[in-house]
């Protein structure tokens, strides 16, 4: 009777984590886009040449996701790279439910095991993200695997002599589990360590053998990881490259709206000689951040409390954008249902999302009241998670391994809770669920205003704009200043064609107002046919006499273009003529303010991006 009612709600929980996100994906296929089409790449890249050739991707991700869909496209060739990867996403989301139920077998009750399941199936945040090709949804495997493992351990250790077989196959079980998480994600060797510890039976009281099985356990993979990206990139480490740039993007003016902006425009106006030097650009990026983080302390302070107070009610919210918000991420004729269901959710995210934070506050206290190292355990990797993205950079996606290793300790200290003394158990459970709701409340009341405030004075004044142009394979550049209006955003060359952004130094900017990039136009080579381009990205059109984009070349228009006038966007082609040795000629690109209303943002909807092609 009891194996059968344990091959019942094993197959209950697979059901429930996997239709759910099946049937999600299937019915909004979601398309990946910027980091994670990126991720996609990578795993082509890998799938065609091998995975330790090098290339332009190991600065920007971590190779264990990569590495897995290389693998599927073997399995599954000439089938389409996006389609499975996303289904593989969404098969090892649904996945999650089992773990807890499997590991805790023997340790903790049926109806807790059942529990934990049900509530990581039924996780609506995570069912709609699911689709979505991150690394954040593939880390879950990893972060819950070892946290159940490291729970087990903790549970049982009371009650187990300190010989029990078990644990030194449990250490090299946990220490493989650790890797795997670093290799998704670089900074979860911090947030699974205290998981890893726990996981391998090493405490304080521990004999010196368990720390020995410990380093063995997590030494070796972690070497092996390291001597992967080093023998693939010539860098023996386990961290990418880009990781300064990230944490620059995080304290930059203007960054508070979206946690993260693009950090070139500021580097440009601070230290314009990086951007001609990547290698000394990815190494100094980090101390740039620092001394930002030194001008506005308070600011600082303040921003990162309200990031993390957003994000704690918002984080599966605005992670909702890359499944079913963004434009480019589902087909045309899906994208009005997409918008209309990310709407319908929005509201019950956040106070799930509040509920959670609440229930794991009321946790933390249960685990501190009754020592409950299971629930510390994993509370402390929760914290050190949002210590990270406090610190570093935070985009709501970043906290599903948070919100799962909170649905883990909510469940432990419930059944702490249970099965404590009856004269102890009602105080304690008034004081955490009064202190939880207390919480809630609060996040719910004051994440708005902190929100507000804090974006209202994230202010900055007209900077100075130094920065390039480049096209590949043509040796011609626009030396370009902006010293008025904004440069919003710059992408640095590669292989591909460079551009630049442009805009009103005011979202509503007032009749007369512009923003112009004064450049200088070279070459070097044969002089070959250049082309620069102008986009207009206002479609609707109807709004004539609001804003005019202006092309000047040597004091002479070449272009004018009331830009919301007529209907559609595009790129506006116009010709330079032959660039190259010995050419210098002066090209204005200008956007200006005719008369727009105010309110409706022109500024916003004007900007102008430019860029130089063969």
């Amino acid at each position: 009777m009891k194996r059968y009612r344990e091959t019942l709600a094993f197959l209950l929980l697979l059901i429930l984590g996997l239709v759910p996100r099946l049937a999600f994906v299937t019915t909004f296929p979601t398309i990946p886009t910027s980091d994670f089409i990126t991720l996609v790449a990578f795993g082509q890249f890998f799938h065609d040449h091998g995975i330790f050739t090098n290339g332009w991707f190991w600065e920007y991700v971590n190779p264990g996701l990569p590495v897995i869909l290389s693998g599927l496209f073997a399995i599954f060739p000439g089938s389409d790279p996006q389609s499975v990867a996303r289904l593989a996403t969404a098969f090892a989301c649904g996945l999650l439910p089992i773990l807890p139920f499997l590991i805790w077998r023997g340790v903790l009750p049926f109806w807790v095991r059942l529990l934990t399941g049900a509530s990581l199936a039924l996780w609506p945040g995570q069912i709609f993200f699911s689709g979505v090709v991150a690394q954040d949804n593939w880390v879950l495997l990893p972060t819950v695997a070892l946290a159940a493992l490291a729970v087990r351990s903790l549970v049982k250790a009371p009650v187990k002599s300190p010989d029990d077989r078990e644990e030194r196959p449990r250490a090299f079980i946990a220490g493989l589990l650790l890797v795997a998480g670093v290799a998704m994600r670089q900074e979860m060797l911090i947030v699974l360590f205290p998981l890893f510890l726990a996981a391998a039976g090493v405490t304080f009281r521990g004999g010196w053998w368990r720390v020995f099985v410990a380093v063995f356990a997590a030494g070796l993979p972690l070497l092996a990881l390291v001597a992967y990206r080093g023998v693939a990139t010539g860098r023996f480490t386990l961290s990418t490259e880009h990781s300064g740039l990230a944490i620059l993007g995080a304290y930059i003016p203007g960054a508070a709206a979206n946690a993260w902006t693009d950090p070139y425009p500021y580097v440009a106006s601070v230290r314009p000689d990086l951007l001609r030097d990547r290698k000394a650009l990815l190494s100094q990026a980090a101390l740039l951040a620092f001394r930002e983080a030194l001008r506005r302390p308070g600011f600082q302070s303040l921003r990162i409390l309200q990031g993390m107070c957003t994000f704690a009610v918002r984080g599966e919210e605005v992670s909702e954008y890359w499944s079913l918000r963004a434009d480019e991420v589902l087909p045309p004729a899906l994208h009005e249902r997409g918008v209309t269901l990310a709407n319908l959710a929005g509201a019950p995210l956040r106070y799930e999302m509040a509920v959670i934070q609440g229930l794991f506050l009321a946790a933390l206290i249960v685990g501190v009241w009754r020592r409950n190292w299971a629930v510390l355990v994993l509370a402390s990797a929760v914290l050190l998670k949002f210590a990270i993205h406090a610190a570093v950079a935070a985009q709501g996606r970043y906290f599903f391994p948070a919100t799962a290793l909170e649905i883990l300790a909510i469940a432990v200290a419930a059944y702490e809770v249970l099965t404590a003394i009856p004269a102890g158990r009602r105080m304690m459970l008034v004081l955490a669920l009064g202190v939880g709701i207390a919480f809630t409340l609060g996040l719910l009341l004051v994440r708005l205003r902190l929100e507000l405030y804090v974006q209202s004075h994230d202010t900055d004044q007209q900077r100075t704009y130094h920065f390039p142009v480049e096209v590949a394979d043509h040796g011609a550049e626009l030396d370009c200043v902006v010293n008025h209006g904004l440069l919003i955003s710059l992408s640095l060359p590669r292989e591909t064609t460079q551009n630049a952004a442009i805009r009103t130094l005011q979202g509503d900017p007032p009749w007369g107002d512009s923003a112009a990039a004064v450049c200088e136009l070279t070459g070097t080579g044969k002089p070959r046919p250049l082309t620069l381009q102008v986009m207009d990205p206002y479609a609707p059109g109807g709004y004539p006499d609001r804003m005019l984009q202006r092309v000047e070349v040597d004091g002479v228009e070449v272009y004018s273009h009331d830009l919301a006038k007529d209907p559609g966007s595009g790129w506006a082609n116009l010709p330079l003529g032959d660039v190259g040795e010995g050419t210098k000629r002066k090209v204005v690109i200008e956007v200006k303010a005719i008369r727009p209303d105010a309110g409706p943002g022109w500024g916003n909807a004007a900007v102008t991006t430019f860029q130089l092609t063969r």
